[in-house]
């Protein structure tokens, strides 16, 4: 017993064939199909109902088991009943009632245990046939689809080599229930010696044909568990496969944040362009609004200019109209003039000859003064001259002053018509050079508006390739997330599978080593071997349920305490024709995974704390 516990604790785990199938299949189609929303989600659902249907189809495998080796020890005990009956000549005495009673009580337990795995398996075919029509609803999965119905299939034959088997024991339960019959009420054997001997040499051949069955069942579950090994080899590899995407994909992660720390830093330079661009822009437009309130103050002034120009123009045309009416009063004054020197001429001429008639009435006047009368008159004649001709003088000098007056207005009239066509010409030269301005100013007004246009065209550019950026980095994020959910369920579903395994190869270890006893006491002394081996897997069996909570318990202490261990390869050589099994140690996935599941764990926070130091909002 203490070599069973030590084998119990150190036992190997031995992965199913479709436990393994369906592993390698979800690592397969969980790294083919892409990060679409839908077919991972019909891909997990798909995962959880044939990971139910393994389990299921694992535990009616173990209780199969189970009750071959049940099917065993009442064999064992229907043999040893039969030959302690006919021993006792037809009387039955205590010891053969109790053994009866044991043998009732297995058979009856056969029985029950018979029933209750039937109903079982009937609702496992009826879970078959829902996961058929769950695999043809998903047309998405693709290759995925068709590997889920290859391992479908290899379930079904599975379970249908499982019904084989059941009907063979329910086959021995009723041989059980027909042995049980041969004894009356009053517990005497009913059958004589020859049909004793005949039923003995039956059970005989028939624990023999048990025996060869139990054989090839061993021979069929070893050769299971090769091909579960060597499929858990290739699930190694896939792992070793995974590990490496992981890694690529963590190198691939490092240069995307790379690329995005690039791509960051060019958006910063080309925000910080913008803002000097932005910044130029409202500094041109300042400039440009100075410029435009100059131009309307010059657009103003030319205004008043024009509206000036206009009025001295009219000045002017006015200005003309009176020098031309001063022109013609100057040339009628000139006329009036020439009409004034001609009379002052003419006076002139009247005071000489008055002048030579005055010496000569003076020397007639010397000669003669008998003529007085005369010469008074004559005076007075000359003095009406002289006052005429002071007249005459005086015009003459008034209408000289006027000339030399409408001369002098003439001049500055022409000084100021000169003065306002100089100041018309500036003002056209003003006009112009605004003109030109205003024509400056709009072309570079023009080419301000473009610039801005495609400052802005980029600007909105870059916001998206920026937004881009972020959904892609989120996208990844979901992924690596999504992935590593995906992963961590792997790693505890293969943890469940691990323990539910334990447990099936320690039954089978014990099986084992039943079977090896058996064959060693069967060579030595098969009629002793027979009552104390019957004893020891009774003994065995009552202490199966302890034996097994203490191995799991010891189980769960060493893979907590050891650290990874190697795979140790060790063959049983059976001489009954029982085939080598293959073991692997129990704390070499358990450490792959723990450390697959931790790297996970950091790898999702490390992307979240990035995602948080990046993107605060």
């Amino acid at each position: 017993m203490d070599t069973d516990a030590d084998q119990e604790t150190s036992a190997s785990v031995v992965v199913n064939v479709g436990d393994s199938e369906s592993e390698s299949n979800k690592v397969y189609s969980l790294e083919g199909i892409s990060a679409n929303g839908d077919v991972i989600e019909e891909l997990r659902s798909a995962g959880e109902v044939f990971s139910q249907l393994e389990l299921h189809i694992a535990c009616s495998s173990e209780k199969l088991v189970n009750l071959n080796i049940l099917t065993m020890h009442v064999a064992t005990r229907e043999s040893e009943f039969e030959a302690f009956a006919k021993k006792r000549e037809h009387i039955l005495d205590d010891d053969s009632v109790e053994t009866a009673l044991a043998f009732d009580l297995l058979s009856g337990l056969l029985d029950s245990e018979l029933r209750e795995l039937e109903n079982f398996i009937t609702t496992l075919e009826a879970d078959f046939v829902k996961a058929h029509e769950l695999i043809s609803s998903y047309t998405e999965l693709g290759k995925a689809s068709i590997e889920m119905e290859e391992k479908l299939l290899d379930s079904e034959d599975s379970l249908q080599q499982s019904r084989d088997q059941i009907l063979e024991i329910k086959k021995q339960s009723a041989k059980f229930q027909r042995t049980l019959s041969a004894l009356d009420r009053e517990g005497n054997w009913i059958s004589d010696k020859d049909t004793g001997s005949l039923e003995d040499d039956q059970f005989l051949n028939e624990n023999a044909k048990i025996k060869l069955q139990t054989a090839e069942q061993q021979r069929h579950f070893l050769r299971m568990l090769e091909k579960s090994l060597a499929r858990e080899m290739d699930l190694e590899k896939k792992l070793t496969e995974s590990r490496q995407v992981e890694e690529a994909l963590k190198f691939r992660l490092g240069s995307f944040e790379q690329e995005l720390l690039y791509t960051e830093e060019e958006a910063m330079d080309a925000c910080e362009r913008l803002f000097e661009a932005e910044n130029s822009a409202e500094v041109l437009k300042g400039i440009s609004k100075e410029l435009l309130g100059r131009l309307q103050i010059v657009l103003f002034n030319m205004n008043g200019s024009v509206q000036r120009e206009a009025g001295l123009r009219s000045k002017l045309d006015s200005l003309v109209k009176q020098v031309e009416v001063k022109e013609s009063v100057i040339a009628s004054l000139r006329e009036n003039l020439s009409e004034a020197q001609a009379r002052a001429d003419g006076a002139e001429v009247r005071c000489k000859s008055l002048a030579e008639t005055n010496i000569e009435l003076n020397e007639d006047l010397k000669g003669s003064r008998a003529t007085s009368e005369k010469v008074e008159s004559l005076e007075r004649q000359l003095r009406e001259s002289d006052i005429q001709l002071q007249h005459a003088v005086a015009y003459a000098e008034a209408s000289l002053e006027k000339q030399n007056m409408l001369y002098s207005t003439v001049k500055d009239m022409e000084n100021l018509i000169q003065d306002l066509k100089l100041k018309v010409s500036k003002a056209d030269s003003r006009a112009d050079s605004a003109e030109e301005k205003l024509i400056i100013l709009s072309e570079a007004n023009a080419g301000l508006t473009e610039e801005i246009s495609f400052l802005r065209d980029r600007l909105e550019c870059l916001e998206a390739s920026l937004h881009q950026a972020e959904e892609t980095k989120l996208a990844t994020a979901k992924d690596i997330g999504i992935r590593t959910k995906v992963i961590t369920n792997l790693v505890m579903q293969m943890a469940v599978e691990r323990e539910r395994l334990r447990q099936q190869i320690s039954s089978l270890a014990m099986e084992n080593k039943v079977m090896v006893v058996k064959l060693q006491q069967t060579k030595k002394d098969p009629s002793i071997v027979r009552h104390d081996s019957t004893t020891a897997s009774f003994e065995r069996e009552s202490k199966e349920v302890t034996e097994l909570s203490a191995a799991v318990s010891e189980e769960d202490k060493r893979q907590k305490n050891v650290s990874a261990g190697e795979t140790e390869v060790a063959s049983v050589d059976l001489k009954s024709e029982v085939g080598t099994l293959r073991r692997i140690d129990a704390g070499l996935l358990t450490s792959k995974h723990f450390f697959i599941a931790v790297l996970i764990v950091l790898i999702s926070a490390a992307a979240y704390y990035f995602q948080k130091q990046n993107y605060p909002f």
